[in-house]
């Protein structure tokens, strides 16, 4: 007896939806999880002058847990930051005096997770590539105009985390974490150190 093709196609679909939650429950990638997080950067400058407020920091990253329980992990993190000020310095790059400064920083590095009673507690060193994009004004004869200017920095990251699972792979999570730029040319820096404190959750895809 021959089939039909919409048969044989629903056949096929069959085995492909069997196939992927025996996939995303057994295969590797149920070891990938996926943070996100919202926060709070505080700056820490030496001149007070400068007046950089505390910024808002929006973070995504890929962590990839070879095992489950105590154990060592890997993860990537990028990073968004977003501050103002009211003061520049005279070689910074920027000759905009009140404006905002918008970093991104991208950080690949190893951590250890550790079970404690409800929580799981985690520490993670990160090093990586910081980004600084700033408002530059210049002035032509008869028009004004704005362009970005960027600094690329050498930047590290330590956090260290608590998660609260709700479900086997899903977890509500808080991090606190500190940055470091560092310098470049013969120009300051504006933010080359900060604190931050993120609130967020943790998942994987299946």
């Amino acid at each position: 007896m021959k089939l039909s093709q919409p048969l044989i196609y629903f056949v096929f679909l069959l085995l492909i939806i069997n196939c992927s939650k025996s996939y995303g429950q057994n295969s590797i990638m149920s070891k990938f999880y996926f943070p996100g997080q919202l926060g709070l950067s505080f700056p820490h400058v030496d001149d007070q002058k400068l007046n950089l407020k505390k910024g808002f920091m929006l973070t995504t990253a890929l962590e990839f847990r070879p095992v489950d329980g105590n154990a060592l992990f890997i993860r990537f993190n990028y990073d968004a930051i977003t501050n103002h000020y009211q003061e520049v310095y005279l070689n910074s790059p920027t000759n905009v005096n009140t404006g905002k400064l918008s970093s991104s920083i991208f950080s690949l590095g190893l951590g250890y997770r550790h079970k404690a009673g409800i929580f799981k507690l985690f520490g993670l060193l990160q090093p990586g590539l910081g980004i600084n994009n700033y408002d530059k004004v210049n002035f032509n004869t008869e028009t004004i105009t704005v362009e970005q200017v960027s600094r690329r920095h050498l930047s590290f990251k330590i956090t260290a985390g608590a998660e609260y699972y709700l479900a086997e792979h899903f977890a509500l999570t808080i991090e606190p974490s500190y940055f470091y730029l560092s310098p470049r040319g013969n120009y300051r820096l504006l933010n080359p150190q900060s604190l931050n404190l993120s609130l967020g959750f943790t998942t994987t895809l299946f």
